[in-house]
């Protein structure tokens, strides 16, 4: 790809959407617990036997700016209210594609444009251990 100013910010921000744009709130649980997270069954995080929170990653030199990554709040799995520590909770990744600007070096002024992929965890699972 060939050097943009920065001036075409304006630009790819209208073909990213929310790339530039506050990010909607986080979907994921509320409890910051395996403990609480077991007393509350609302959302799809806190139904499953191994419940996530997410937060929102904030990366200023990619496109899209910002992610949600979610961060297992058990080790255990959540079984009849109770973590249960015969099976694990594991994180579920998926790769994202993403624009990173990257300063040209004939011109700090301006930059090109690079494909990164970035493991992003978007969940848990609840697994029985390897053995």
């Amino acid at each position: 790809m060939g050097c943009f100013s920065k001036a075409h910010n304006k630009l790819l921000d209208a073909f990213l959407p929310h790339a530039g744009h506050p990010h909607p709130k986080a979907t994921g649980h509320s409890a910051d617990s395996c403990e609480k997270a077991a007393q509350s069954l609302s959302h799809i995080s806190g139904r499953s036997l191994s419940p996530w929170r997410t937060s929102i990653v904030h990366k200023p030199e990619m496109y899209p700016r910002s992610y949600e990554e979610a961060k297992c709040l058990c080790e255990g799995c959540i079984i009849n209210g109770v973590e249960n520590m015969t099976y694990n909770s594991v994180p579920v990744q998926r790769s994202l594609l993403f624009l990173k600007r990257v300063p040209c070096p004939s011109d700090p002024n301006k930059y090109s444009l690079e494909y990164e992929h970035v493991l992003v965890t978007v969940a848990c699972a609840c697994v029985v251990p390897r053995q």
